[in-house]
């Protein structure tokens, strides 16, 4: 029999499941679970950043204007928009391994669907869809990677996680190069396969493996324990003790017959005594909290700045690609960025010339692959300097850069200089991004933290989904003003930071 401090006051064999998670031991399960999260992290993003290679490469194909391609970039992450904050309610009720298997393997069919599909309304009606299924991946992932860790190994888990984003930024680019160096197209009738739709396959790819992985894991136990499920939440643990230890649960903590202590209630059963509108209902009653006293306002000016921080980093990333095979094909180096783009619009000749050429310079991939690796080493330094400088610091002086550098791209016609500038403007505001979710953990009560980041993350997606649209339709006639949009955007998240009561020591 175990002693009496490890077992929890409420019996002698009843123990807390984060107790027994730390008998059990650190193994196989958290390790392998942390890759799966970050393969299906992967193809989540890549359903994303995939699109602003796509559109290059397929606009001989679509015959896309530069608006067309903003809605093509903006499809995917519009389904993760509508659909994510209400997938975090449902995995709460079925299961959050059920939401990221029918979410993963949804998406990654629909993918594979888009490989065939010849009309861009479509394509982008069903790339719709990729994003509402990605967004049950994005809605679940987090919780289920987390409970499977005890409480000191959470944090850590979820920040490696989240490195993966960074890995996808070059995961994406050095495929995409990849694919696309050799021309080549199978005929079969009036379809034409192209090497760009081998894209999708090779953004699913890494999804459709963590999801086969993910097949072999039980639910969170955690879940199941709040759902008053301990027979099924028992045969979770031991699931867990015989692929971390190889051998039962009774034998790791020396007790022959044990119950687990239930956790709070994971909160109203929505799928149970709802359906259709009633679950949005009470979905949206449950959301007004967070815009009660005393944290309403600060909640509200945290949205604010997460849609600016999201609309002129993500927003840029994604045009990023069409803006450098653009400026790669220019005629001299002596030009600013606005002065190349804005050439096809002087040039009806040029512009005719541009819509019919699918070809992607290899500047386009190395610059891409810079960012992807700034992003990398940027998380790594943030960490280091996050404490010692202070996070309310840090971001204020990532926010002041940025739009220093946003100032400079109006001037700068180095194309190294403009590359760095680009880099500092993507990275920096990508970067605050995570201590803004941080900072709003804090600001909020602990039963409102996860609707809180949720929603702020719906948001921020918005936020995308304006600046792509608008980058379509601004950038070729009017790139000047639509760089000040975006430089402007970031100096009112500078002054919305400098108000919000947020901790310099996490």
């Amino acid at each position: 029999m175990h002693s009496p401090l490890e077992s929890n006051t409420a019996g002698p064999n009843v123990w807390d499941y984060d107790m027994i998670l730390e008998k059990i031991g650190y193994g196989k399960t958290q390790w392998i679970l942390l890759l799966v999260s970050g393969l299906l992290t992967i193809t989540s993003v890549a359903a994303q950043q995939a699109m602003s290679i796509i559109v290059i490469a397929s606009q001989c194909e679509f015959e896309t204007s530069q608006a067309e391609k903003g809605v093509m970039m903006a499809a995917s992450v519009t389904g993760i928009f509508l659909s994510t904050y209400i997938w975090g309610y449902i995995s709460d009720d079925i299961g959050r391994r059920k939401v990221l298997l029918y979410g993963n393997f949804a998406s990654n069919a629909l993918q594979f669907v888009l490989m065939f599909v010849t009309s861009v309304w479509l394509f982008n009606i069903i790339n719709l869809l990729v994003g509402i299924s990605v967004g049950a991946v994005s809605a679940a992932l987090y919780a289920y990677l987390s409970e499977f860790n005890i409480p000191r190994h959470r944090a850590v888990a979820i920040n490696y996680s989240t490195m993966f984003v960074s890995v996808t930024a070059i995961y994406v680019p050095a495929t995409a190069w990849l694919v696309l160096s050799s021309n080549w197209a199978i005929t079969i009738g009036d379809f034409v396969f192209r090497p760009w739709r081998l894209i999708l396959l090779v953004s699913l790819l890494p999804g459709f493996i963590g999801g086969l992985i993910l097949l072999n894991y039980p639910e969170s136990p955690k879940l199941l324990l709040s759902q008053d499920k301990n027979k099924e939440a028992i045969e979770a643990v031991s699931w867990i003790s015989k692929f971390n230890r190889g051998k039962p649960i009774n034998q790791v903590i020396n007790c022959d017959e044990f119950t687990l202590k239930s956790e709070d209630p994971a909160g109203e059963n929505l799928l149970a005594e709802s359906q259709g509108c009633g679950i949005l209902s009470k979905i949206c009653k449950a959301t007004v909290p967070l815009f009660h006293k005393p944290h309403g306002f600060n909640f509200i000016l945290c949205n604010l700045a997460l849609f600016g921080m999201f609309f002129s980093s993500n927003g840029m990333q994604l045009w990023f690609p069409e803006i450098v095979n653009r400026s790669s094909g220019a005629q001299t180096n002596s030009s600013t960025v606005c002065e190349i783009l804005s050439v096809p619009v002087e040039s009806p000749n040029a512009t005719e010339t541009l819509v019919c050429t699918n070809t992607i310079s290899n500047q386009t991939y190395i610059d891409n692959l810079i960012v992807g690796f700034a992003f990398l080493i940027g998380f790594s330094i943030q960490g280091l300097i996050l404490n010692p400088l202070g996070r309310k610091n840090v971001l204020l002086a990532a926010l002041g850069v940025t739009v220093f550098s946003g100032v400079l791209l109006h001037f700068m016609e180095n194309p190294t200089g403009v590359l760095v500038l680009f880099c500092l403007y993507i990275l920096l505001p990508g970067l605050s991004i995570s201590i803004m979710i941080g900072a709003i953990v804090d600001l909020v009560p602990t039963h409102l933290r996860s609707k809180a980041v949720s929603f702020c993350m719906s948001m921020g997606r918005l936020g995308i989904i304006a600046a792509t649209n608008l980058m379509g339709v601004m950038l070729q006639p009017y790139c000047n003003t639509t760089f000040a949009m975006f430089t402007c955007t970031l100096i009112v998240c500078i002054v919305i930071v400098h108000y919000l009561p947020i901790r310099n020591s996490a």
